[in-house]
């Protein structure tokens, strides 16, 4: 089992609110975010998608994510950015979990950390938030490496 436990420090992020089936909805928004990073030159930090549902409570078509990149604590919008989210990662104490994903089949991976990994260890969801940290780029390798943070507590 490739997970870890870790203290984290909060992290500025910038980037959009997606909604609709995770599948669709966070390519499309990772290709707007690149497409504004690079346009305004604006230096990107590490890729993340934030997950703000749970897909086996809520309808595919009202899913909510944000794609983002951290960025500096003194960072600033450009000019064009009316739309661009600025919010900040809370600090706490988070499991992380490494997986590669060669088919797309992004759920299985996080069912299983929340349903065997976490409880395995000990720990379980605290309040905070979850999300993806892409460490590789998909369309030169053919998969996905990715770490899935998700802040925790003792049980």
């Amino acid at each position: 089992m490739d997970v870890r436990i870790e203290q984290k420090s909060a992290e500025k992020v910038v980037g959009f609110r997606v909604i609709g089936p995770y599948a669709k909805s966070i390519p499309r928004g990772f290709q707007y975010l690149c497409d504004w990073q690079q346009r305004n030159g604006v230096p990107a930090g590490k890729w993340l998608a934030i997950y703000l549902d749970d897909p086996a409570t809520v309808a595919p078509k009202l899913l909510r994510a944000d794609v983002v990149f951290t960025v500096a604590d003194d960072f600033v919008h450009p000019a064009d950015s009316e739309k661009v989210l600025i919010q900040t990662l809370p600090a706490g104490e988070y499991a992380i979990y490494h997986v590669r994903i060669t088919d797309g089949d992004f759920a299985t991976p996080w069912l299983n950390f929340y349903q065997k990994v976490l409880p395995a260890i000990g720990y379980q969801l605290a309040d905070g938030v979850g999300y993806e940290h892409y460490l590789n780029d998909y369309q030169i390798d053919g998969y996905f490496d990715l770490d899935i943070y998700q802040t925790v507590k003792k049980l």
